[in-house]
C-alpha cells in the first residue's frame, strides 16, 4: 500500500524537475563486511559484477537509477568506523564504511572530535536538522529521475536534494544538503557535492568536517536490486588526506511504501541530551525502561 503522507514533498520537487563508540555491555554483534545495517541481509559489493551488469537504461540511454533504496551502511549514523553494537545502535561492525578505518583528521581536530563524543547534545540530527551528505545516505531513499534533474527525496528528517546536471556550484552560498551537480561516467553516475556548510556532522560519534569538506560520490548498479555507493571527501581544513567511503543499497520491496519519518512530532530524545555527556551504560538503562 502506497502512502499519501508524502504528498507535499513530492507535490513540491516534481514541478522543479521539470525545468531546466560507547563501551559495551555484552559481547557485540558484528556485521559481516559488505552486509550493512542488517547484519545477513546484505549484498557484498562486487565491482566485477558490476562493471559486467547491463543495467536498464532510460530513454536518452542512460542507467535507470530510480526507485526506493535501502543502504547496508554499518551502522554509520553512530559511527562510520568500526564499533561494537548495542541497544540503538543495533549491530556493530568490523569494517565501518571508511576505506582503512581511519579518518586522518588534523591534531585539533581530533581534540574536537573527542570533546564532540563527549557532547552529543551537540549532534544536529538530535535537533531535527538536515543530515548532510553523506549522512543523509543512511537511511531509505527514493530516486527520480530525469533528463536535466535527479531527485533524492530522503524518508528521514523531511529531507531532498536536486542533482543538476549541468551548471557550476554556485558562489557564497553553503546549506546543509550542499549543492549537487551531476554527470555520467559510463555507467557511474557521479555527483559532486559542495557548498556544504560546517554543521552537518558524519555520525553520532564526533566525526565532524568543515565547511571545506568536498564529497564525490558514485552510484553504479552492481544488478537490478543493488546499487553501489562510493564516494572521496576531502576536507583540507581538518584532514591531512581524502578519504574514501562506500557501501551497498538494495531496492526496496515493491510494496514498500516512503512514509515521513517525523522528528519534532513526538520528540522526546533532546531533553536526555541537555547535561552533555550520556554515560556508558545509557542504552542500556534506556533498554530496559521500555521494556517495562
Amino acid at each position: 500500500m502506497k502512502s499519501g503522507l508524502l504528498l507535499v514533498p513530492l507535490m513540491t520537487i516534481l514541478p522543479l524537475l521539470a525545468t531546466p563508540a560507547l563501551a559495551p555491555t555484552t559481547a557485540p554483534q558484528v556485521t559481516p563486511a559488505g552486509a550493512g545495517n542488517l547484519a545477513g541481509q546484505g549484498p557484498k559489493i562486487d565491482l566485477d559484477k558490476a562493471k559486467a551488469f547491463k543495467p536498464p537504461r532510460t530513454e536518452l540511454g542512460h542507467p535507470n537509477l530510480e526507485g526506493i533504496w535501502q543502504p547496508r551502511a554499518s551502522g554509520a549514523a553512530f559511527s562510520v568506523l568500526p564499533h561494537e553494537g548495542g541497544f540503538f545502535l543495533g549491530q556493530g561492525s568490523e569494517t565501518g564504511i571508511i576505506e582503512g578505518g581511519v579518518l586522518p583528521y588534523q591534531t585539533w581536530a581530533a581534540e574536537q572530535v573527542k570533546y564532540r563524543r563527549d557532547h552529543v547534545e551537540l549532534v544536529p540530527t538530535g535537533h531535527c536538522h538536515y543530515e548532510g551528505i553523506p549522512h543523509a545516505l543512511y537511511f531509505t531513499f527514493q530516486i527520480f529521475q530525469t533528463p536535466n534533474q535527479i531527485a533524492f527525496v530522503h524518508e528521514n528528517m523531511h529531507a531532498w536534494r536536486i542533482v543538476y546536471m549541468s551548471g557550476e556550484h554556485p558562489k557564497d552560498y553553503l546549506a546543509w544538503m550542499g549543492d549537487s551537480r551531476g554527470h555520467w561516467e559510463g555507467n557511474t553516475l557521479v555527483v559532486d557535492v559542495a557548498n556544504n556548510n560546517d554543521k552537518s556532522v558524519f555520525d553520532m560519534a564526533g566525526h565532524f568536517h568543515s565547511d571545506h569538506l568536498r564529497v564525490v560520490e558514485r552510484y553504479t548498479l552492481q544488478d537490478e536490486n543493488t546499487l553501489i555507493w562510493e564516494a572521496t571527501l576531502t576536507d583540507p581544513k581538518v584532514f591531512t588526506r581524502p578519504v574514501k567511503m562506500r557501501f551497498p543499497l538494495v531496492r526496496a520491496a515493491k510494496d514498500y511504501a516512503i512514509m515521513e519519518s517525523g522528528c519534532f512530532e513526538d520528540e522526546r530524545d533532546q531533553a536526555h541530551l541537555k547535561d552533555a555527556a550520556l554515560p556508558a551504560n545509557h542504552y542500556k538503562e534506556e533498554h530496559e525502561k521500555e521494556k517495562k
